[in-house]
């Protein structure tokens, strides 16, 4: 029996870690070797964006793994950043750092009129803010100090 609440107890402290979705890429396109990713996930005229405790505006970034495609490491930079499940579809361009970045979808049940999304108590990063940001009311300032804004903005009118 002590064994039994002892168990109980120590779960019931613990923080929960949510277990990580499967990658959800779309079947069209064929994997990309590893690199850094990210997702410009578009709701109408506005850009789904984070930004942690101290700074500016970014996209949900994830850093390459060796055994993974570029597109499962945008798919797990949402998950982790957000907390939310994308499927992640073509890929729009590259950055000048390097970074793949791809067109990543939410999936149905979202109404594009949401602005403001809740952070996940275990989102990564200290995520202090998710929103849908429209990239062309923002200015550079706004924004991380390695965005390009104009790099952005041409990106997010690539998707219909």
């Amino acid at each position: 029996m002590i064994f039994v609440l002892t168990g109980i107890v120590l779960f019931s402290c613990s923080k929960i870690r949510v277990a990580e979705p499967m990658c959800r890429s779309s079947e069209l396109y064929t994997p990309a070797p590893p690199a850094n990713a990210a997702c410009i996930i578009r709701l109408d005229s506005k850009l789904l964006a984070v930004a942690s405790d101290n700074s500016g505006w970014q996209l949900p970034i994830g850093k390459s793994q060796a055994n993974q495609s570029a597109q499962c490491t945008a798919h797990q930079a949402v998950w982790l950043n957000t907390g939310l499940n994308v499927e992640v579809a073509e890929k729009l361009g590259e950055t000048r750092d390097h970074v793949q970045i791809y067109h990543c979808i939410l999936t149905s049940g979202f109404d594009s009129q949401i602005q403001d999304f809740p952070v996940p108590e275990w989102a990564q990063h200290k995520i202090a803010k998710i929103e849908g940001v429209n990239p062309f009311e923002t200015s550079a300032k706004q924004w991380v100090d390695n965005v390009d804004l104009i790099e952005i903005r041409a990106l997010f009118n690539q998707i219909n």
